[in-house]
């Protein structure tokens, strides 16, 4: 039993791609170009579970946007903002400083909000659809 991520590319609305790892990595870390839409480029993760090198479900599907600059490479300084809002979403901001007594601090919840509207996106109705079919194929069977 394992684990495996399958990416889909969004390449304007409705419409989803497979996407090679490869691409993925090297969007990410050298320097390489995706597809996207008005500088923005969104893809779907699919982590899939693996019995004998087969997929039999799907664990969880996550939506990405990331902002790319002009030339079509990711926008590194946004990505280093949304790793920020990751850490205090995730762990709070307010380590060198005390809360007033009486007051809740809230500041990782609005974090939180503030990185699901930067970090994630929404698949339509038909994106949704369109992601379901091609898990299925690829996968060979309906788990999706």
């Amino acid at each position: 039993m394992g684990l495996a991520i399958w990416y889909f590319l969004r390449t304007r609305p409705g419409e989803l791609h497979p996407l090679p790892r490869t691409q993925v990595e090297a969007f990410f870390s050298d320097g390489g170009l995706l597809p996207n839409d008005h500088q923005v480029v969104r893809y779907a993760e699919v982590v899939v579970q693996l019995e004998h090198r087969k997929a039999v479900a799907v664990v969880r599907v996550g939506c990405f946007p990331y902002r790319v600059l002009a030339d079509g490479t990711i926008d590194r300084k946004h990505l280093q903002e949304v790793m920020a809002l990751t850490g205090e979403a995730a762990f709070g901001g307010g380590f060198a400083f005390r809360s007033t007594p009486g007051v809740v601090d809230a500041g990782h919840r609005f974090a939180k909000r503030r990185l699901q509207h930067v970090g994630e996106w929404h698949l339509s109705d038909a994106e949704q659809a369109a992601l379901r079919t091609l898990v299925n194929r690829k996968a060979g069977r309906t788990i999706m």
